[in-house]
């Protein structure tokens, strides 16, 4: 056998291993791709591909990982929501909260009522200064705020 010979068979030899491993990307099985590893064990083609959409309505998922996860998940942040309700007396000090909030509300609104004969100057003498912007700014920040006590207030109400 002559040296041009056994590169042209070795020539041959690489060019089926990468058409080998080319082929087996490409019709590899439609497997979902992980995020940073966390949808592993979740590939839904390991599942018979003769269920139905009916079929699988009738399946128990307590066996599925990622229900498990999710299961567990919303456990551990409900035991953190407790224990953040414990440590702050919510329930107890409930009517105090509240107080703090009505407060909270009323400064906000006596801040801005404050603010309005400074701004007003401030308009008149410079209505591009960037100290009025900041403001004013601020000003909206507390309102939006504002809206955040509501909800606290509407959460307090839901307390048992």
């Amino acid at each position: 056998m002559k040296s041009d010979e056994l590169y042209s068979y070795l020539g041959y030899a690489i060019i089926a291993v990468l058409i080998f491993l080319i082929l087996k990307t490409i019709m590899k099985k439609n497997q979902p791709e992980g995020f940073m590893g966390l949808f592993e064990g979740t590939d839904e083609t390991k599942e018979d591909a003769t269920k139905t959409a009916d079929d699988t309505d009738d399946t128990d998922d307590t066996d599925d990982p990622a229900v498990k996860r999710i299961e567990q998940n919303v456990k551990e942040i409900q035991d953190a929501t407790n224990k953040t309700i414990e440590q702050m007396n919510l329930v107890k000090y409930r009517k105090n909260w509240e107080e703090l909030i009505v407060a909270m509300e009323d400064r906000i609104n006596s801040v801005s009522l404050q603010s309005l004969a400074v701004m007003a100057a401030m308009l008149k003498a410079n209505p591009n200064d960037d100290k009025l912007i900041k403001v004013i700014t601020k000003l909206n920040e507390f309102n939006k705020y504002k809206t955040t006590l509501k909800e606290n207030m509407d959460y307090l109400d839901g307390l048992k």
